[in-house]
């Protein structure tokens, strides 16, 4: 757009310009906050020695004038509220109670010393006697009249009292600092977040293709370093979502070619005389269909689609369980109460069945519980087996990986709990292992929960 301003694209430029505009924002801040409370300069009535300068000049300028142009010039440096008043005495009037031609009353009682005093005589020389009487205010020292003879001029200077001063300044100081702090702290904080904004849905996004394989569009705004990186992973992602199709359509296939030569050796085992062989073959043709079934399975499984809804994990979890019993299997839920998850059904139950299935194997029961937090909902499934070393957990969630103690005593090929953990993934959670004591396992299925728990017992 023409006569838009355009920001450098690059962050470097970015983060140059926001640290110089806070750096002129503060030097704008400060210097208008010195002109406006101007701290350091003072009245010039308040200047050492600028009141006795002043009158001097005045002084002078009278006794260097005829004895008819006095008064005018007397008026006309007495005008003004804040300036001292001018009046004549006649040569020889007595200070005390005299008064003036202009009927100013020259005050009584002893002379005033004073700084302003001591500093007209200095100005004036030693052809000119300066005497202070009174005090010119409540709280001021100064005195309230000089009285100032010459060989030829005598006058008196009434000096007002000084203006009520404003109320010192360190408070309005500090408050001007503070509020700067805070302006400079909520613009860099604003500013910062505007600057990483892109960077965090980046993130979000790269987070999101981890737990499934949406090729959402990644956002395109920010600077240059990130659209980069963005358009980056955008191609990473179509290629690991390739390479993760082209194995799907692998094993499908070998899977498909697979059960046919299966088939046909499961068809010729029937024909053979000896019974022990014949069972030997069906067993070994039996455990190469499962495993095959089995591959599909994991590659199938935890994979997000479209369609999620709504599932109250109480009574998913209840209706796994049940199931179990029928078969005489010792599985009991506890402390189960309605809470709501997305997902879908069948791979909940195909993750929730696996744990199961592995605690009744190698602990002979199962007892499954769910716990509700805030924004979290988790299954926990113990058993009383041998449990599994902790150097060793991690790995035994990875595929066709098993255990090297008591729990491969029961056979399987290694992928119930990659499948349950390809599930969890799939649906933003996790699958954690810990051992119990004295003996046991605890699988803990945790999922993101959707909304709060409606009201009354699963079923």
């Amino acid at each position: 757009m023409r006569g838009r301003i355009r920001l450098p694209r690059r962050i470097a430029g970015q983060i140059a310009i926001l640290v110089v505009a806070a750096i002129v924002a503060t030097h704008v801040a400060l210097t208008l906050a010195f002109l406006l409370l101007r701290p350091d300069i003072r009245r010039v009535e308040d200047r050492p020695g600028a009141l006795a300068n002043r009158l001097a000049t005045v002084i002078r300028m009278v006794a260097a004038a005829s004895p008819g142009e006095r008064p005018a010039l007397l008026a006309a440096a007495g005008q003004g509220s804040a300036g001292p008043r001018f009046a004549l005495l006649t040569p020889g009037q007595a200070p005390a109670g005299a008064t003036a031609p202009d009927g100013v009353v020259v005050p009584g009682g002893a002379p005033h010393p004073g700084q302003e005093v001591e500093e007209l005589r200095r100005v004036l020389g030693p052809d000119w006697t300066v005497e202070g009487f009174g005090r010119a205010g409540e709280g001021d020292d100064r005195p309230a009249r000089l009285v100032v003879r010459g060989e030829s001029l005598a006058l008196a200077a009434d000096l007002p009292p000084r203006p009520d001063r404003p109320p010192p300044l360190t408070g309005a100081i500090l408050g001007t600092l503070l509020f700067l702090a805070l302006s400079l702290t909520l613009l860099s904080v604003w500013a910062a977040r505007a600057l990483t904004a892109p960077l965090a849905r980046l993130a979000g996004a790269a987070e999101a293709f981890g737990t499934g394989m949406d090729l959402a569009p990644l956002p395109e705004k920010g600077p240059e370093e990130v659209l980069a990186v963005s358009r980056a992973l955008d191609r990473m992602r179509r290629r690991v979502k390739g390479l993760i199709d082209d194995r799907t359509h692998m094993l499908a296939a070998i899977s498909h070619d697979l059960r046919t030569p299966i088939t046909r050796l499961r068809l010729r085992a029937e024909f053979l005389e000896d019974e022990g062989l014949r069972a030997q073959f069906l067993r070994d043709l039996d455990q190469m269909n499962a495993l095959v079934e089995a591959a599909l399975s994991f590659v199938r499984d935890g994979r997000t689609r479209e369609g999620l809804a709504l599932i109250d994990l109480a009574s998913l979890v209840q209706t796994v369980c049940d199931g179990f019993a029928d078969v005489g299997e010792a599985v009991r839920a506890e402390a189960l109460r309605p809470a709501l998850v997305r997902g879908a059904p069948d791979e909940l139950q195909r993750a929730l069945t696996n744990l199961i299935e592995n605690a009744v194997k190698y602990g002979g029961s199962a007892a499954v519980r769910l716990q509700v937090a805030l924004h979290e909902v988790a299954v926990e499934v113990l058993d009383e087996g041998p449990g599994i070393p902790e150097g060793e957990q991690a790995a035994m969630l990875e595929p066709f990986v098993r255990g090297d103690r008591a729990r491969t005593e029961a056979g399987g090929f290694g992928l119930g709990l990659s499948i349950a953990s390809a599930i969890a993934q799939g649906h933003g959670g996790r699958l954690t292992l810990a051992n119990r004591h004295p003996r046991g396992l605890a699988a803990r299925l945790a999922l993101p929960r959707a909304a709060a728990a409606p009201p009354g017992r699963a079923a």
